[in-house]
């Protein structure tokens, strides 16, 4: 029987073995196939970027918006500054001498023979790496020592009339694309090694391992099917740029690698089946001992019954109870500590308390409670996974332990939260608030070391929240851990990592804050009120208005929507409430598709970020706009640059959806810089509106002055109008007139108003 089970044995280790080989093989190939499409991606998708910004900025200066030179090197200089991917960024003239560039750098050099000049000349150009040659004197050689290589980037700068004026080129940095490889192998689940090859159009290789022996990718593809790699190919291109630049990126990983789990899997094979063969024979020769035995014994049974003792049943009996004492010691310790940091849980700290309250009412001292709750652990355990967050409330545990006074308790009691007890402090109220400050100090203080885990070290920041037990010796254990928990809370809302110690006012605005949510729900829509803001041109004439929301309290009067809308966005009543206002323009839009002059109005809308995110978003906007039988070119929705930040592709791509029907696109707010200039061509946007904030000292500032000036220039070179909200004098209106800008918003025209009102103002 032991020959059969180890025959068996052997059997069944080789198709397990066949079968993980496969499923090892397809795994590793699909971890490998992941990798090589996000390098692809976020190649294309950086590349595509970079030709967006440059061809903004060519467009500017084509459309002789940036007449200035220095105002010129400033804009160059703050790309550069704002995306360090870029090395060198310059302008040159028709015969190719550069005249304006970063840094000054290459300024009165002629680049004329350079190959992003001559390609560039002809159209947009995007070209392979190659060493740096004029400007490698000007930069710090790499680690290894050797030349700075770049990508380039170049556009032919054209006037209006068509004439070339300038190529405008950019240099990028060669290793951006070792950064982009590293960041995607490091998001790989599997952990073994791999090597990531790159190749041009051509076949040679941009990036290879000193290991590779191939000369190029033609004379590698003929090894492709090499039993040493596992390797998969991706191709990423530009698609935007005529140059059609396109690279192969190969990611393989050892074969031996790849299957290392087999070697490890067959040596537990070959154990069980080592344990298999010995199973059946002590299988074999305890069915013969319970078949055999037993009827040669019956008659030895019969003639020792007589003197048969007891103390064998006493010996199991003691077995059994030591075996139960071991269970139920287990047993109890589960139901005190917490397994994953064998710290004392929720019910031993509430005992603790519970003894410290006690103590606090005889007058022994005064007590602290300290509530730790980690800072993003949430982010942590969502992006890098369970086990590395349990590795990090380990370490924070034994990092925290070393800190616990004589007495004194840690708890952790769920989640990313550990408590202290403090008992013992100074009877003193001061002293013992200055003990529990010091010391929560220090707590704080301990995180600012990175923890080590398994896959390198973390950081992490806690927020604290405290109390002392002085006021609440009567009180419920309860209540102390809302006190704390209400006090982190507070930390949090005012910028996480700090100490927040609480107070009665804490319940109060609690109390004060669930009251006004409550009140806002049950506000919506009834005591909701549309004010309408007109929006003139150069002639002061109404071309439209925006719709704000206002809030008319049946008892408190008019609640300021800088106090309501970011409650409403927290809490998702911002998508009822856009949904409302949409609904309302859409309504008075189709009442006034009758009136020969208001039918030419547009009416705009605000729309946040959480409505943009709803999925049936456009779908519900068409049945709105279905509904109320409303013009769709009379409707303008108004987004910000941040509501784009959170999915700009999601969004650009409903906004093209709406576009189709008719729809106009404001951005609002804007003038923040370059954060979505490589997305406005690709946006259907009609107006730009400049912040309030930059046509409040406007004339005053000289920042601001040219912020406005920029973003006017901007929208006249992508062919969009520009309108100024927040004008409030003559001047102002006049100056955003010399600068360009005819459309205006403001106190200056009519402050918001109900409909009716609005109307008898224009009358």
């Amino acid at each position: 029987m032991g020959i059969f089970g180890i025959t068996l044995g052997m059997v069944m280790t080789g198709l397990i073995e066949w079968r993980l080989e496969e499923g090892l093989s397809a795994s590793a190939r699909d971890s490998l196939q992941s990798t090589a499409g996000e390098i692809a991606h976020t190649l294309s998708d950086s590349l595509e970027t970079r030709q967006h910004e440059v061809a903004l900025i060519g467009s500017l200066v084509g459309a002789s918006q940036i007449k200035d030179f220095i105002a010129l090197q400033e804009v160059l200089d703050s790309l550069k500054q704002r995306q360090p991917t870029y090395a060198w960024i310059g302008l040159s003239s028709p015969d190719g001498v550069v005249f304006a560039a970063t840094d000054g750098l290459l300024k009165g050099v002629n680049v004329s023979e350079r190959p992003w000049f001559i390609q560039g000349a002809q159209g947009p150009f995007l070209g392979d790496p190659h060493d740096a040659k004029l400007l490698a004197k000007y930069l710090k050689p790499g680690a290894d020592g050797s030349l700075s290589r770049f990508l380039d980037v170049a556009i032919p700068v054209r006037n209006n009339s068509g004439r070339t004026i300038g190529v405008l080129g950019a240099h990028l940095y060669w290793d951006w694309v070792h950064e982009v490889v590293l960041s995607s192998l490091a998001h790989r689940v599997q952990k073994t090694p791999v090597e990531v090859l790159i190749a041009n159009q051509r076949g040679d290789w941009l990036l290879s391992p000193h290991t590779e022996t191939s000369k190029n990718l033609t004379e590698w593809r003929q090894t492709v099917d090499d039993d040493r790699f596992l390797s998969v190919v991706q191709t990423t291109s530009t698609p935007t740029s005529p140059s059609d630049l396109k690279w192969t990126v190969v990611v393989r990983e050892k074969t031996t690698d790849a299957l290392s789990p087999i070697d490890e899997n067959r040596r537990l094979m070959l154990l069980l089946t080592a344990l298999l063969g010995t199973a059946f024979g002590v299988g074999t020769w305890q069915i013969a001992g319970r078949v055999v035995r037993p009827i040669v014994d019956l008659a030895d049974a019969a003639k020792n019954h007589a003197s048969f003792s007891g103390h064998g049943t006493d010996l199991a009996e003691a077995k059994l109870h030591d075996e139960t004492m071991l269970v139920g010691q287990a047993l109890e310790r589960l139901a005190r500590f917490d397994p994953l940091t064998g710290l004392v849980n929720r019910r031993v700290l509430k005992e603790r308390l519970a003894g410290a309250m006690r103590a606090k009412a005889s007058s022994q001292g005064s007590s602290a409670v300290l509530l730790v709750n980690m800072d993003n652990f949430s982010v942590l355990n969502n992006t890098q996974g369970h086990e590395v967050g349990d590795q990090l409330l380990q370490a924070v545990a034994q990092r925290l332990l070393p800190l616990v006074r004589a007495n004194d308790t840690l708890a952790r009691v769920g989640g990313d939260e550990f408590v202290f007890v403090m008992t013992g402090l100074d009877p003193s109220p001061v002293v013992a608030m200055h003990e529990a400050s010091a010391f929560a100090s220090t707590v704080s203080q301990s995180f600012k070391a990175p923890f080590e885990l398994a896959h390198g070290p973390c950081q992490c920041d806690a927020s604290i929240g405290m109390t002392m037990l002085q006021a609440n010796a009567d009180g419920k254990v309860d209540d102390v851990l809302k006190q704390v928990e209400l006090a982190v809370l507070e930390a949090k809302q005012s910028g996480k990592n700090q100490t927040v110690v609480y107070d009665q006012q804490m319940q109060e605005r609690l109390l004060a804050q669930v009251a006004f949510e409550q009140a806002l729900r049950d506000a919506v829509p009834d005591q909701l009120q549309v004010y309408y803001q007109a929006q003139v041109d150069a002639q002061a004439q109404v071309t439209g208005a925006e719709l704000l929301v206002r809030w008319q309290h049946p008892t408190h009067g008019m609640v300021s929507p800088a106090k309501f809308i970011p409650v409403a966005e927290q809490n998702g009543l911002i998508v009822t409430i856009g949904y409302w206002m949409l609904s309302s323009a859409c309504r008075q839009i189709k009442s006034w598709q009758t009136d020969p002059i208001k039918c030419q109005w547009v009416l705009s809308v605000n729309v946040s970020a959480k409505e943009l995110g709803q999925p049936d978003y456009v779908e519900t906007v068409k049945e709105i706009l279905a509904g109320t039988g409303a013009n769709p070119q009379r409707l303008k929705l108004e987004l910000t640059e941040s509501t784009l930040a959170s999915d700009m592709q999601g969004v650009v791509a409903k906004m093209h959806q709406l576009k189709a029907l008719g729809v106009r696109f404001a951005l609002d707010d804007f003038g923040t810089g370059f954060s979505s200039l490589s997305y406005l061509q690709q946006m259907p946007i009609d107006q730009l509106k400049i912040d309030q904030s930059f046509v409040r000292d406007l004339g005053v500032k000289g920042s601001d002055t040219s912020i406005v000036r920029t973003v006017i220039a901007l929208g006249q070179s992508l062919g969009l109008s520009v309108i100024a909200e927040g004008v409030e004098t003559a001047a102002q209106r006049d100056l955003l007139a010399q600068l360009g800008c005819h459309h205006y918003q403001g106190y200056f025209y009519g402050k918001p108003a109900p409909l009716e009102t609005f109307v008898q103002g224009l009358a």
